[in-house]
C-alpha cells in the first residue's frame, strides 16, 4: 500500500485554552501529530488535539483576533474543512464520541481551505 496515516505522537502537553471549557473534563489538552506518508516518505503533518480526557480528536484552530471596546480579544476560532476533514478521519479510526457534536460544542467556524 503505498498511502499511510499513523498519529499519536504527543508533541506537547499541558496545554491550557479557553476553548477547552466547553467540555466536561476540560484539563490541560495533549497535542498530537498525525502524518501522511506516500511510500514510506513524510508528505503532509497535521496537529491535532485530545480533548475532554481523550474522549475526540479535534483540528486546533487558529485564533482570530479583533479590536472591540479598545482591547485585542479572540473572537471566533477557524478550521479549515481540509483541517476538519483529517481530525475527523483520524477520529473515527477508533472508538469514541460523536467527532461533529464536539466540534460544534468548541464553537469552531470552519472556513475555506487556505491557498
Amino acid at each position: 500500500m503505498a498511502l499511510t496515516i499513523s498519529w499519536g505522537i504527543v508533541v506537547a502537553t499541558d496545554m491550557t485554552l479557553d476553548w477547552n471549557s466547553a467540555f466536561t473534563d476540560d484539563g490541560p489538552l495533549r497535542y498530537q501529530v498525525g502524518d501522511i506518508f506516500w511510500n514510506g516518505t513524510l508528505v503532509d503533518r497535521h496537529y491535532l488535539t485530545a480533548v475532554d480526557g481523550g474522549r475526540v480528536m479535534l483540528p486546533p484552530p487558529k485564533p482570530i483576533f479583533e479590536e472591540r471596546d479598545g482591547k485585542i480579544a479572540v473572537t471566533r476560532y477557524e478550521v479549515t474543512h481540509y483541517e476538519r476533514a483529517f481530525a475527523r478521519l483520524i477520529h473515527n479510526a477508533e472508538p469514541g464520541e460523536d467527532f461533529d457534536r464536539y466540534y460544534e460544542k468548541a464553537g469552531f467556524v470552519t472556513v475555506d481551505n487556505r491557498a
